[in-house]
C-alpha cells in the first residue's frame, strides 16, 4: 500500500509570479495524523512528490486523470474494498480524498477518528 503526499513548500507559478511557498492542507491532514499514529510508517509506504504536475509516479500506480493528492494506492490483491471508499484503476484501487483516507485507515488500522 503507498500513500502519495505532496512535499510542502512548493511554488505555484499559476497562483503567483512572486516565489510564495505553500503547503496543501489536504495533504497536511493526513501528515498531521501519521505524526500521531507512526505506526501507520510501518504499514504503508509514504511517498512524497513534487506539486508540479505531471507527476510521473502517481501517473504510474493509477493513471493521469487520477494524480491528485493525496491518495492512497493498493494492490486490489491487498486491500479488501468493503468499505465502497476505492476507486479502480486496472488492477490498483485507490482513494484520493483525505477524510476517506483517514477513515479506511481508522477502520483497517484501528486509530482514532476525527472528533
Amino acid at each position: 500500500m503507498k500513500l502519495f503526499l505532496l512535499k510542502p513548500d512548493f511554488t505555484d507559478p499559476d497562483r503567483d509570479r512572486e516565489g510564495t511557498l505553500y503547503y496543501c492542507p489536504h495533504n497536511a491532514i493526513v501528515e498531521g495524523v501519521l505524526k500521531y499514529y507512526p505506526q501507520l510508517e510501518k504499514e504503508i509506504e509514504i511517498i512524497y512528490i513534487d506539486f508540479k504536475r505531471p507527476r510521473p509516479l502517481v501517473i504510474a500506480e493509477i493513471g493521469e486523470e487520477n494524480q491528485s493528492c493525496p491518495v492512497l494506492v493498493a494492490n486490489k490483491n491487498e486491500a479488501e474494498d468493503k468499505t465502497g471508499y476505492f476507486s479502480a484503476y486496472g488492477d490498483k484501487l485507490f482513494i484520493n480524498d483525505e477524510n476517506l483516507i483517514l477513515k479506511y485507515f481508522a477502520e483497517k488500522f484501528r486509530i482514532g477518528i476525527a472528533h
